[in-house]
């Protein structure tokens, strides 16, 4: 009798083990479903700045040819745009190269770590290394030297001023995304391993 207790016991524990083992597996699968859901925060960040670099390139050299601004101002803005394309070509690649259902979460949470910090990284030191001098110039271009007669250059760059503001505004609501994003999936991993 003890002997058939036993064997059943062992049985039943067999078949909660099973269980157990396919609930992590669905588990494991609905995560990776997420992260690679999640990723697509990332991807459309890229995209918009790919977006931002194409209008910036057509724009700034028609903006020239109406003399609105200066050649060097113009050959200034699209290197600085051609940059910030390299740079987050640079960031986003080992992002894209990430197969989320196949890759281990390891993997995964690390370059997620080195995404976010990077793209932190750019936020805090790149971006207002390269917008400040170019705000500055971009103001003494437009109000000072090709200001209408009897216009006040102070009342120009107001406009400009307000424009960056909101264009700064817009660049760190995608930027949020992204690292949100990333972060979202950090988290995810971390909690799975618990």
């Amino acid at each position: 009798m003890e002997e058939l207790n036993i064997e059943e016991f062992r049985n039943q524990f067999a078949v909660l083990k099973e269980q157990l083992k396919k609930q992590e597996i669905v588990s494991e699968h609905l995560l990776r479903a997420s992260m690679k859901s999640t990723s697509s925060s990332i991807s459309y960040t890229k995209k918009f700045v790919y977006g931002a670099a194409i209008l910036c390139l057509i724009l700034y050299p028609a903006l020239y040819l109406t003399r609105v601004w200066s050649l060097p101002f113009t050959i200034a803005t699209c290197l600085i745009m051609l940059l910030c394309v390299v740079g987050t070509y640079y960031i986003h690649k080992p992002v894209e190269n990430l197969h989320f259902m196949r890759d281990d979460l390891a993997t995964v949470a690390r370059v997620m770590a080195r995404f976010k910090k990077q793209y932190d990284w750019w936020l805090h030191y790149v971006t207002p290394a390269l917008m400040i001098p170019w705000c500055a110039w971009a103001c003494y271009e437009y109000a000072w030297i090709y200001a209408p007669e009897g216009v006040s250059p102070w009342k120009l760059c107001l406009p400009l001023i307000i424009g960056a503001g909101i264009g700064a505004l817009i660049g760190y609501r995608y930027h949020r995304k992204a690292v949100n994003a990333a972060q979202n999936i950090i988290d995810e991993i971390e909690n799975l391993d618990k």
